[in-house]
């Protein structure tokens, strides 16, 4: 994809999370800098966790999400598993995996939508274009299913 097409689609994804839509989800924008989003979920039961989509090729690759502390710290196997992160891996309905990744060696999100779940070798045969155009699927869609499974809901 030219980088052009994807910056602009990402611009006017963003331009989607207004104060108020924050606000309302308890989130804070770290950053919205193409082909960055960084937001934390704040407002919770579980511990702030912060996400790192890196949307270079979006919407025809999905991003890459990582798993950060509030503070910007990589989540790894080990702090993913602990008392603090554990919980919120550990439900049964989430898509949090405390595995190490085979392509970057940390925990990841294991939903489709995530260029780690698309690249990951028990789903390589799910194609990234069977899901981008499905309600729910655009940028900020894939930031509220990650939201409501760390909220807990579905």
């Amino acid at each position: 994809m030219l980088e052009f097409v994807s910056r602009k689609k990402f611009d006017e994804a963003v331009a989607k999370l207004t104060p108020r839509l924050l606000k309302n989800y308890g989130w804070r924008l770290v950053e919205a800098a193409y082909p960055n989003l960084d937001i934390v979920f704040e407002t919770g039961a579980s511990p702030p966790l912060r996400l790192r989509l890196t949307c270079d090729g979006w919407d025809e690759t999905p991003p890459a999400i990582t798993l950060l502390t509030a503070e910007g710290v990589p989540l790894s196997t080990s702090n993913a598993a602990d008392m603090t992160y554990g919980p919120m891996f550990a439900r049964s309905n989430s898509v949090f995996n405390t595995s190490a990744h085979d392509m970057t060696g940390r925990p990841f999100i294991c939903m489709r939508g995530s260029r780690e779940f698309h690249t990951h070798p028990s789903h390589r045969h799910e194609a990234w274009e069977n899901y981008r155009r499905l309600s729910g699927n655009d940028l900020i869609g894939l930031v509220v299913q990650l939201w409501r499974v760390w909220k807990g809901k579905r």
